[in-house]
């Protein structure tokens, strides 16, 4: 995708309230998040072509959200995905508007994830294909959840390369310093120490509820469309400079070689296309569904090299004024949960300095990468510039 550098741009993003019981429904929040972006873009939504959407089974249509905005849409998509889902959909996106049968898009992601579906509460053993591809090989013996699979891929990386737990605290306590600066994180208010990190009881080794995810009741949006159109928008547009949309593990039964994550298959295509290296990224925004994974990615990416990356993020770099200031409105560790959306509607503000003059804003940053992240077997990333 390397000749897309620059012609295509998000030129807009919104999301609704989070909470940990919304009373709506997810085409409710779908419609907060919509309108919002809609707004933030300076768009009508008849200006929208084009809904796509990924989801658990726990979300609206497309063409409901379509239907409830006043459009009919040329185009809807519903995925069943989640991490790097984000990622992939604006990759479609420019795809189609590349091809010419669509002009604008709006991506969505919508759920009750805390009052109603779960993602991570695990799964019922009677359906081990359908959790995860060979689930027949390890549900059995109990291990039913992400944060159990993450877990044993993070203790084996942790014994090689000498990662500790304070240092999986380190990814914590920067992203939750992030959301004490962000009033709409679900935990602006409640700081986190190292003390209270250590003393916290592991829910699955080496995570504790610190290291996970907050799965909330939330909706997010994120509006593409074409450099030349991107000029009609209110907002300053965010370009994308260069993507790799889905790469794979090389075996669907990752679980044979868990030396190996998707994320390292990412980096080269996605420097290459948008013509930097890691030294020009000035914020980045991780996946970070548990702490860990925000390490490994940074050594995926480039950013540490193996065996340095806990020393990386121990002496602060993940903070601002930090070398690489990350996931700045507090991550899905501490903000919320949409499986990556939020993480890309952060960077998108960062690079347009929507907090210009607060000490949330990553001073003179121009060029940021997203990262989503399915799983040690599917990854995909993006790198956007203003």
């Amino acid at each position: 995708m390397g000749t897309i550098k620059d012609r295509y741009a998000i030129v807009g993003v919104g999301e609704s309230e989070r909470s940990r019981k919304s009373g709506k429904t997810p085409l409710h929040l779908a419609l907060d998040a919509a309108n919002a972006a809609i707004k933030d873009a300076g768009l009508k939504a008849t200006d929208i072509d084009g809904f796509m959407n990924y989801n658990e089974g726990d979300s609206c249509t497309s063409h409901q959200l379509a239907t409830y905005l006043g459009v009919r849409p040329k185009y809807v998509k519903d995925i069943q995905g989640g991490g790097a889902s984000t990622e992939m959909l604006i990759a479609d996106a420019v795809a189609l508007i590349e091809a010419g049968q669509l002009n604008t898009v709006l991506i969505y992601r919508s759920m009750n994830g805390s009052s109603g579906t779960r993602v991570g509460r695990g799964y019922d053993p009677d359906m081990l294909q359908r959790a995860l591809t060979g689930g027949s090989f390890v549900i059995p013996y109990g291990s039913a959840s992400p944060s159990q699979w993450f877990g044993m891929y993070a203790t084996r990386h942790m014994h090689e390369t000498g990662i500790t737990k304070e240092h999986l605290g380190h990814v914590c306590l920067s992203f939750y310093e992030h959301a004490q600066r962000n009033p709409k994180a679900f935990l602006h208010g409640k700081p986190l120490t190292m003390e209270n990190y250590l003393a916290t009881p592991d829910i699955s080794s080496p995570f504790n509820i610190h290291d996970s995810c907050l799965e909330l009741d939330e909706g997010n949006a994120i509006i593409v469309t074409s450099a030349k159109k991107a000029k009609d928008c209110a907002s300053k547009s965010v370009y994308i400079m260069g993507m790799a949309a889905r790469q794979c593990h090389p075996h669907a039964h990752y679980w044979n070689d868990i030396d190996q994550v998707a994320s390292d298959y990412v980096a080269e295509e996605l420097y290459e296309n948008a013509g930097v290296t890691p030294d020009d990224i000035d914020v980045a925004s991780i996946y970070d569904c548990f702490s860990w994974v925000v390490m490994r990615q940074l050594e995926a990416y480039g950013f540490a090299k193996r065996g340095e990356v806990g020393d990386f993020v121990a002496e602060g770099n993940l903070k601002i004024g930090g070398k690489l200031p990350t996931n700045t409105a507090g991550g899905m560790l501490s903000e919320g949960y949409t499986h990556g959306m939020n993480n890309a509607i952060e960077i998108v503000r960062q690079l347009r300095h929507d907090y210009k003059g607060t000490d949330r804003q990553v001073e003179d940053c121009k060029i940021g990468i997203c990262t989503g992240w399915a799983g040690p077997d599917i990854a995909g990333a993006m790198i956007l510039r203003n």
